[in-house]
């Protein structure tokens, strides 16, 4: 219990010495001096921690009154006393012989701050060697023998003659006042010496005392010497009465300046002691190695656990007995195999408070050797609830956030595991998050909270003395209430709590982009008012939860976003990719196979698979390209189009899009891109280019026009082809922007709009309309093909106009009906008008060949049919005229 510095120093004094504590009868071995362990021939292991009577049973001073009582004399009246010269005998010395010494021991008392004895320091003076002289009888006994022995011990005797005044002091008191050896004190000018006030008085007071009664004095008092330096001194005098009158006062006068300033130190050094033990954050404690039974323990005691040190050291099982049952048989049990051990030792455990509430103690012990064995345990014991509830709290926050991270796990699930975790963390208490929507409260998780109350308070609104959790969240910040039964905030909602003992509550409200979206609170059966450590653990669980709600908010957006991401993954037929420079490793969306039908892998897909699949083609010159991008700190994005190999042996033309990212450096660590399978539009756009070149080529006039969707009939000319400027004689720029209405040469007289209005209404094709067209006086004829073009919406936008010129179909159509008609007409002249003379030829024949007739008759009938013949052969005549003109 004595610092370092004091150890050494008083470890050294030439004197041997003790330090016993005042404990009545006891007087407990507290610390010894090298001197006095060489004197006694024992170990500090035979005596620290002993009582002073059973370290010495064999001590004179046990049996030999009045000095088997000195210590005890000493803590009572609180006095320095010496015992007389007494023999000891000690079991052995260096020769292996048994020791005698002659002793002379001095008890003297030190104080602390308050005045209140503390220790006792006992010095022993060896005068064995002046003892055994005068036994003997030998040289030793001279005056010169026992000059140079006093003046060694520092003692010199003083004589005051009363009857005379004169003041006779030797020369070792000469030496202590630093006086000449001539020099002769004054009857006053010896009291001059000792230092004006306390001292002064005290000796004086002394003497007058001794005078009046010849009660022996001895006192320790600080003179000023000659020399002006501050010496203490040990004064005793004693009267010389004769007849009733005091003619004389001698003692001695000893130097005790060096053991003064010891003791001095061990005060000093026992109010440090006292006050670091007592500032200490921890409770500081010494402990009997074998029993474990209490023997010191600080008043911070008081603080940490609310005992007193009284009652801690009146029970020798107290530690034991208020540590936790769970820890109880683990603590002792390893701070008892450490001690055996050796072994300095630090563990936790939790111990009961006076309140009944629990605190988690680090304890750290050092086990005090001697001769190898642990004789006593010397620890500290620290508060660190505070740590251990962050622990605690870490590891739940972890619990947490990782079942929060799964995209199954309820939200109820989540908060509930939060609550019932923190419920354990703080004893005696219920918790409850309430959730708010609409400004109403909602309860989100209580596992401990009676159902009867939580039921009553749940669709409650919120408002400025709406409870604590309904204040909380109307105020946006934490309400604390330390008891519900007088607070003003809980007037219309104690009587919900009450009935259920519930006493205080504190509640945190929980803010998400300035908007309270749920409460936090912490319930207790008793009125409670939070500590420091409390508050911060609350409004930590609070920024934990504000991650809970944030995180599970953003997982949903984030659900959303990767939902109409796959959407569209699926959607489209483009593959995303992400390819981690530094691993080499390409990560491919499932667009890959569905464009080019190769199963994306688990495994490592480097670049060189990649390349592999590009058209050796195109190979060297992809390559160059990408190489280049990522080397240029400057670049963040890279395109190119190449053909890419499919799994059915054909390419596929690929447009890829990458985008770099890079690090600190500007070196390329990442790059995230889009594969599109260009093949289809590479096709259109071959298709596209035939088709324009057979628009822009054709001898069809080509037009192509805008149209209004608000005025279906507006028209705005936005493209014509070269036959359509030689069909109509109109350029290009003669037209474009104009209606079509607007062309000359269409007369509405001469041809019929109906049928284009109509189809231009109804947003109707038109096929097959022809117009008759004049440019310069000559006619043509066009036959137009109206056709409507809408967009992905299905809105009109366009409309495309074709003309094919039809005149000289038309021309030759009109010859052949001409021919028509004039083969009609042979043919209607071959069927009726041949017809009557042929009759006439058949009846004639029929009368010649059946009939007999005469000669006149028969030249009369063939006058007839020559006359149908010629008229047939006119018939004939005509038809093959007509005929030839065809």
């Amino acid at each position: 219990m004595i610092d370092n510095y004091l150890s050494q120093v008083f470890k050294f004094v030439p004197a041997p010495s003790l330090v016993l504590l005042p404990d009545v009868p006891k007087f407990t071995i507290v610390e010894v001096n090298d001197a006095y362990l060489e004197l006694v021939h024992m170990t500090r292991g035979d005596l620290i921690g002993k009582g002073f009577f059973e370290a010495f049973p064999n001590n004179p001073y046990n049996r030999v009154p009045p000095w088997n009582n000195l210590l005890e004399k000493l803590a009572a009246d609180g006095l320095p006393n010496q015992s007389p010269v007494a023999k000891h005998i000690f079991p052995w010395n260096r020769g292996g012989h048994n020791d005698t010494k002659y002793l002379i021991s001095t008890n003297t008392p030190v104080r602390n701050d308050n005045g209140e004895l503390a220790y006792i320091l006992r010095t022993v003076t060896d005068v064995t060697e002046v003892t055994l002289a005068r036994q003997t009888h030998s040289p030793f006994t001279s005056e010169k023998f026992l000059s140079e022995t006093l003046q060694i011990a520092r003692i010199g005797s003083w004589e005051a003659d009363l009857i005379n005044e004169v003041i006779n002091w030797s020369d070792v008191v000469k030496e202590i006042h630093e006086v000449p050896a001539d020099y002769e004190p004054g009857f006053m000018t010896a009291m001059e010496f000792y230092r004006t006030g306390e001292h002064r008085d005290a000796f004086m007071q002394a003497v007058q005392e001794t005078i009046v009664s010849g009660k022996l004095f001895d006192l320790e008092l600080i003179i000023d010497t000659r020399r002006g330096r501050e010496k203490w001194v040990r004064v005793t005098g004693k009267a010389e009465v004769i007849e009733g009158i005091c003619t004389r006062i001698y003692g001695v006068i000893q130097d005790i300046h060096g053991r003064k300033l010891v003791e001095q130190k061990l005060v000093q050094s026992h109010r440090q002691f006292e006050s670091l033990v007592q500032t200490v954050d921890g409770i500081v404690w010494e402990a009997d190695a074998d029993t474990f039974e209490f023997i010191f323990i600080s008043d911070q005691v008081r603080n940490i656990l609310g005992y007193t040190p009284e009652e801690w050291l009146a029970d020798p099982d107290f530690w034991q007995n208020h540590i936790h049952f769970d820890d109880r048989e683990q603590a002792v049990g390893y701070c008892q195999q450490e001690t055996r051990g050796l072994r300095n030792h630090t563990f936790d455990y939790r111990m009961w408070k006076a309140d009944g509430s629990l605190v988690w103690i680090k304890d750290v012990v050092s086990v005090i050797r001697e001769d190898n064995k642990a004789v006593v345990l010397r620890g500290l014991m620290v508060d660190v609830t505070e740590a251990k509830r962050l622990e605690s709290l870490e590891h739940l926050e972890k619990v947490v956030l990782e079942m929060n991270s799964f995209k199954d796990s309820p939200l109820s699930s989540v908060l509930d595991t939060y609550v019932r975790g923190v419920e354990a963390m703080f004893p005696h208490s219920k918790c409850s998050l309430l959730g708010v929507k609409d400004k109403k409260l909602y309860s989100l998780a209580a596992p401990s909270l009676p159902v009867e109350y939580v039921e009553a308070i749940n669709g409650r609104e919120i408002g400025e003395n709406a409870g604590s959790c309904g204040t909380a969240a109307f105020l946006k910040h934490q309400v604390i209430v330390s008891d519900i039964a007088t607070d003003l905030r809980w007037e219309n909602y104690r009587q919900l709590a009450l009935p259920h003992n519930l006493l205080a509550c504190w509640s945190y409200p929980i803010v998400l982009d300035e908007e309270v979206v749920a409460t936090f609170a912490v319930y207790y059966d008793r009125i409670a008012v939070p500590g420091e450590d409390e508050l911060k653990v609350i409004e930590r669980i609070a920024s934990i939860l504000k991650v809970i709600f944030e995180n599970r908010r953003n997982s949903e957006l984030v659900k959303d976003v990767n939902e109409r991401y796959e959407y569209v993954n699926m959607a489209t037929n483009d593959a995303i990719y992400d390819w981690d420079l530094v691993d080499d490793h390409i990560e491919w969306g499932d667009g890959f196979f569905r464009l080019f039908g190769i199963e994306t892998e688990m495994a490592q897909y480097p670049l060189s698979r990649w390349a592999e699949r590009v058209h050796s083609a195109d190979r060297e010159s992809v390559a160059n390209s990408l190489e280049a991008q990522l080397a240029d700190p400057q670049q963040h994005k890279w395109s190119i189009d190449y053909r890419f190999l499919k799994t059915d042996g054909q390419y596929a033309y690929v447009e890829e899009i990458g985008y770099i990212r890079r690090n600190r450096l500007g070196k390329a660590v990442r790059m995230i891109g889009v594969l599109r399978d260009v093949t289809k539009a590479r096709q259109e756009q071959h298709e596209l280019k035939l088709l324009v070149s057979v628009i822009t080529n054709t001898n069809d006039a080509v037009l192509i026009a805008e149209s209004d969707p608000h005025d279906i009939s507006g028209l705005k000319i936005l493209y014509v082809n070269a036959a359509f400027t030689r069909i109509t004689g109109h350029l290009p720029e003669e037209v474009v922007g104009k209606s079509p209405a607007l062309l000359k040469g269409f007369s509405p007289a001469r041809n019929d709009f109906d049928k284009l209005q109509d189809a231009i209404y109804n947003l109707e094709p038109l096929k097959g309309t022809t117009l008759r067209y004049v440019r310069e006086g000559e006619e043509f004829f066009i036959s137009l093909a109206l056709l409507p073009v809408t967009d992905a919406r299905g809105v009109h936008t366009h409309w495309i106009a074709i003309g094919h010129d039809v005149t000289d179909r038309l021309r030759y159509i009109g010859e052949i009906e001409e021919r028509n008609h004039k083969l009609q007409e042979i043919a209607w002249m071959q069927s009726h008008v041949i017809r009557a003379p042929l009759a006439r030829l058949m009846g004639l024949i029929d009368l010649i060949r059946n009939y007999q007739h005469s000669d006149t008759e028969k030249t009369e009938l063939l006058d007839h049919v020559l006359t149908s013949a010629h008229a047939l052969d006119e018939i004939i005549r005509d038809i093959s005229s007509k005929t030839e003109r065809i």
